[in-house]
Formats: C-alpha cells, structure tokens, sequence
C-alpha cells in the first residue's frame, strides 16, 4: 500500500460542500441483506472499527481491517456510497486524539472511499499515572472553555486536510447537570459553534441527543434548535432510546420517538447544506427490531425529507 500523504500535502477543497444524499442507515452485518438497497436507502453509515480488530504489541495499540467483515460489508452494501461514523477518537482528550484510529481510517479511505466522516464531541481517555493513555469507559463531554475550542478546532481542522472530505462532529447526549462555560461561550450550543468556527467543518446534528439533554435537563428541545447555526450542520441522527435510573438514555435501541420527528420536521428545511438523515440502530439491538419495522422506520424519514423540498441523490453527484 502506498504511503498515507500528511496531513499538509492532502487538498482541501470541497470540504465545505457534502452532497445531498438522502436517507441512510447504518451498516449492522447481523441484519437482512436485503435493507440495503437502492430505493430504501440512499446511503450507508459504516463504523470503521466495527470492522477491524485490535492488535496489541507490548504496549503499542493499533486498529487492523479484518478482510473477512469488510469484504462481507462492501457486498451488502453494494452500489450504495458510504459516510464513516467513527466512535473512538476521541477528539477532545487532552493526552491526544487516538491516532490509531487515524492510521486505521487512512487505510479505510483507500480501500474505501467515503463521502464525509465524522466523530462524537467528546473525550474518553485521560493519561494515567505511566503517562499511557487510559479508556474512561464513556464518552464525556468537554467544558465550555477557549482552551477546549482551540484544542479540538486545530484538530478538527488537521483532519479536514488529511481527508479531504467533509469533517462533523456530533453533539453528545450527557448527564452531567452543570458544565462550566466560558461567558463567550455561554453553552453546548456555543461550544460546538465556535469549535465548528474554528475547524472549518460542520456539525452532526443529533436530534434524539438534544431531545435527551432536554428531557433530562429541563430545555425546550425547539427553542435550542432555534440557536443552533443550521447551516453548519451537515447530518441528522434519528433514533430511539430507554429511560435507565431516571434519566433518558440515548442507547439507539429502537423506534424513534414521535417527538424526536417532530423535531425533524422542524429542523430539516432549515438546514441548508444538509447531506442526509440517518436512523441510527446499534447492532447491539438489532435483534429487537423486525425487519418491517426497520422499514417503516426508514420511510417516516423519507417522507420528511421529501417534504423539505430538499434535492433528492442523483446518480454521480
């Protein structure tokens, strides 16, 4: 395999721009073949690392495509373009962003060319006492601080260059009741404006995270969407969850709430550089839902899409 270029050589046009693609759903190797086709579907979300192994040598970690489970998907998925959703960088640690990852996603995009990726606005590793890095066990979310925007906004913005795709990030579901925000940051939405801001790229909006944070935080879910710069998002994440010791867990575990919906319907036409709408299941669940219901699922999110009067994908856009 050639050498991956760095992250200076790599172009950086079009980042801006993602093509508006549709409705997609995530690629789970325990599912019906069958869900993904043409007409359903528009696109496939892949998590790289549900792909790959880990191989450990001594105390250096990394990331290994396993040829069997990516040949398996690349099938299923058939003529279907791809987004990746990546869930373990880690972007805002303060140790560093997991690079293994990064080595990984190198080679997925040469095997695999994606349209854009993304990644959670999170953390989960903090140095340990030998200076390693140690798995916290839960993305967290990062405090509302200029340090924070800087740290993640140039990495952001290094990543955007590596790839030369589109770059999001997503808005976590927490529960953490106060988080501390700088004045000229104010908030969560503040927070993820300015980190946008700073690392040229676009935010993945999940609207069954924000209903979460609202129903466990006591906000209007509409009244945030009113503040979030909506021209910088460039996904929307549907999705179902569970209440779990009193609180509204966001576990992608089956139907999408009708006020997750509404909400949809409320945002989508807004959202002027949108590229798709994806209903999220964790493969963890996959078994709860049937087929049928997977596909009802699929088309509330084409109605509304179709609805917003946004343009539908054409073959080579």
């Amino acid at each position: 395999m050639p050498p991956v270029p760095a992250a200076s050589s790599v172009t950086t046009e079009g980042l801006g721009s993602l093509p508006p693609l549709g409705v997609g759903f995530p690629y789970i190797g325990e599912l019906p073949p069958e869900l993904y086709r043409p007409g359903l579907v528009d696109f496939v979300e892949v998590t790289p690392e549900t792909l790959c192994r880990t191989r450990r040598d001594g105390e250096h970690r990394s990331l290994i495509v396993v040829p069997d489970r990516f040949d398996r998907a690349r099938t299923v998925v058939d003529v279907l373009p791809i987004v990746v959703h990546g869930i373990e960088l880690s972007i805002g640690s303060a140790i560093g962003c997991n690079e293994h990852y990064l080595d990984m996603l190198d080679q997925f995009q040469r095997l695999w060319p994606f349209c854009w990726h993304s990644e959670h606005l999170s953390y989960q590793t903090m140095p340990g006492d030998d200076g390693v890095s140690v798995d916290i066990g839960i993305p967290l979310p990062l405090p509302g601080t200029d340090e924070a925007v800087r740290l993640v906004g140039d990495r952001a913005a290094a990543i955007g260059r590596r790839y030369g795709v589109p770059f999001l990030l997503e808005n976590p579901a927490h529960f953490l009741r106060t988080l501390p925000y700088e004045p000229d940051i104010s908030d969560e939405i503040g927070l993820m404006a300015a980190i946008t801001e700073r690392g040229s790229c676009r935010q993945l909006l999940d609207l069954h995270n924000l209903y979460c944070n609202a129903i466990n935080h006591r906000f209007d879910p509409f009244a945030a969407v009113d503040r979030i710069d909506l021209d910088r998002v460039g996904e929307i994440h549907v999705a179902g969850g569970c209440w779990q010791s009193g609180y509204l867990n966001d576990t992608h575990d089956g139907r999408v709430p009708s006020a997750v919906w509404e909400l949809l319907d409320y945002t989508l036409p807004r959202c002027t550089h949108v590229g798709g709408v994806v209903f999220e299941l964790l493969n963890y669940y996959a078994s709860k839902m049937a087929p049928e219901e997977i596909v009802e699922e699929l088309a509330k999110a084409r109605r509304i899409w179709d609805r917003s009067h946004l343009p539908t994908r054409e073959a080579g856009t």
